[in-house]
């Protein structure tokens, strides 16, 4: 046990997040996913007064267009019939010509307009919902349903990219030490090799075990370790009866030092190979494994 976890802190490297924790509100945002996609942006979010601000270009994401006038430093958004019309720096905004008040107005930092994501997302009819465990936040329409046909896929690629696109669901209480701000800093997909409905989501703090079943991505078990690697210090959850540990040295999925997605994993004989590839979104760190056939 001792040295396969030692196995996996070695190439756990460090994975910047996306934005600087509001002293007040200590949250950060690790990517942002809209009706079950990660966005990729050349810009992070950024955390003003604990309420999370995109840049207005990841708005083509939620089917809404934007017109900027810089003269008066104002947005105005539309989706359908709807219009919504935001200044920088001003918490009174308006919707279809309605004054409306925003609890952190439109920000312009280095040339690059930045909005209040749950403001906007819940004015135009979307739910938006924050992840602590990792850092992300989920947006959905009222139609978004999860792809089940894509969850059970024989291209387990496909099927894993959609498993960690779920947002994860307790029925106990997290361990709170694993939310804390820069636990995701770094942090790991772990897979049982040809298996696509469960994985292990390890971040600087401990470990989490995921099951997804029924379109629902749930954390059945969640454990930290002591100095020795082996020991349990804390858990939360019901551990599983199944050999969680034996997924260390099957599939490990993570970024690099110089922000490149790696996989480490062995192959049909039994030898360690690695894949390297650049990432333009979060989702990205699933990668496929050569000659990998999904077990059934």
């Amino acid at each position: 046990m001792k040295k396969v976890i030692v196995f996996v802190f070695f190439f756990v490297l460090t994975f910047q997040s996306w934005a600087i924790a509001d002293a007040a509100n200590p949250i950060s945002v690790n990517a942002v996913n809209v009706n079950g996609k990660f966005i990729a942006s050349d810009v992070s979010p950024i955390i003003k007064d604990g309420r999370v601000l995109i840049p207005i270009r990841t708005l083509a994401s939620l089917g809404v267009t934007y017109q900027w006038d810089n003269n008066s430093q104002s947005a105005l958004l539309t989706k359908g019939k709807d219009q919504i019309k935001l200044t920088a720096n001003k918490k009174e905004a308006f919707k279809n010509n309605k004054a409306i008040q925003v609890d952190v107005p439109v920000q312009v930092t280095q040339g690059r307009i930045l909005v209040p994501i749950r403001f906007v997302s819940e004015n135009f009819g979307y739910k938006a919902s924050y992840e602590k465990l990792r850092s992300i936040l989920f947006i959905q329409d009222s139609n978004y349903k999860v792809d089940q046909e894509s969850l059970e896929a024989e291209d387990l690629q496909t099927a894993r990219q959609l498993a960690i696109s779920l947002p994860i669901q307790f029925s106990y209480k997290s361990l709170s030490s694993l939310e804390k701000p820069g636990a995701n800093l770094s942090y790991t997909y772990v897979f049982p090799r040809g298996d696509s409905s469960r994985y292990m989501y390890m971040n600087r703090v401990g470990n989490t075990v995921v099951e997804v079943k029924d379109g629902v991505a749930k954390a059945v078990w969640q454990f930290t370790q002591g100095n020795g690697m082996s020991d349990i210090v804390s858990s939360a959850g019901q551990k599983p009866s199944y050999n969680y540990v034996g997924w260390v040295t099957d599939i490990l999925m993570f970024n690099d030092e110089h922000g490149n997605i790696k996989t480490v994993y062995n192959d049909d004989k039994g030898q360690q190979k690695e894949i390297t590839a650049k990432a333009k979104s979060y989702t990205d760190i699933i990668q496929p494994i050569p000659n990998e056939t999904r077990k059934h």
